[in-house]
């Protein structure tokens, strides 16, 4: 069974980004992209993973 994608802002059908009217992906219109944008934009969303020393690789760090 195929799932139709949900907008993530409003939570309406998001039409195939082959419809003509499509393309906004995963949105489902314009304002719904531009809302999410100025959330991002705006500092309300924040991607919290913190640097760990051991997953940092000194031989692909910029030398001085």
């Amino acid at each position: 069974m195929i799932r139709l994608q949900t907008c993530p802002i409003c939570e309406k059908s998001v039409p195939p980004a082959s419809d003509p009217s499509g393309g906004m992906s995963p949105f489902c219109s314009l304002r719904c992209k531009q809302v999410d944008f100025f959330r991002w934009a705006d500092g309300r969303y924040a991607i919290i993973d913190p640097c760990r020393p051991t997953e940092f690789d000194a031989e692909s760090a910029p030398q001085d």
